[in-house]
């Protein structure tokens, strides 16, 4: 069982607790009663207020990936280095810093908090991957697509090895064609 960094009392397995990350993997407990008074929470009220929705998960939730725990690996370094990457320390998903991603809803800043590998594969053999967005503005839980390399936004940057596609023959390629002539106006 986790201890509540705050009070120093056990955390049960079923009982929701937030938690706040750092680079170096180590992860710190907070009963929701406790959070109140920590510094970080109340930095993170001040600074971010826009944002300020604690994520309580079980302990069995926060040991696992997913979309609810990166959203509170995101708000929990966000607070600490806000110009920073954010990286999940356990799965290595870039989670902040997509300049160019928004919410396909609202067009507000988004950050990618889940990927999903399709079959599908661009033009020069890239993998595309479906995100799961959240914004950070609204709240708003949205889907998009990207690939992790070539001419768009890298959006997925596993610090492990990547993804590679076990079975080939199953991808599906995407071609771009340009429209018109793409040497028009080229002047050398």
């Amino acid at each position: 069982m986790e201890t509540c960094a705050r009070c120093g009392k056990s955390i049960h397995r079923e009982e929701l607790a937030s938690a706040v990350f750092t680079t170096d993997r180590a992860r710190i407990f907070y009963h929701k009663d406790c959070e109140e008074g920590t510094e970080h929470f109340t930095r993170w009220k001040e600074e971010a207020s826009w944002t300020y929705k604690p994520t309580r998960l079980t302990e069995k939730e926060w040991q696992e990936c997913g979309s609810r725990k990166h959203l509170g690996v995101w708000q929990s370094i966000f607070v600490e280095r806000p110009e920073e990457d954010v990286w999940c320390p356990d799965c290595g998903l870039k989670i902040a810093k997509h300049g160019e991603l928004a919410c396909t809803t609202c067009s507000g800043p988004a950050i990618v908090v889940g990927t999903e590998q399709t079959h599908m594969v661009f033009t020069h053999g890239e993998p595309l991957f479906k995100l799961q967005l959240r914004c950070t503005e609204n709240g708003h839980e949205t889907t998009s697509y990207a690939i992790i390399s070539g001419y768009t936004p890298v959006a997925v940057t596993p610090k492990k090895k990547g993804v590679q596609l076990e079975n080939r023959s199953a991808a599906i390629t995407l071609k771009y064609e340009p429209k018109g002539d793409p040497k028009k106006g080229l002047t050398v």
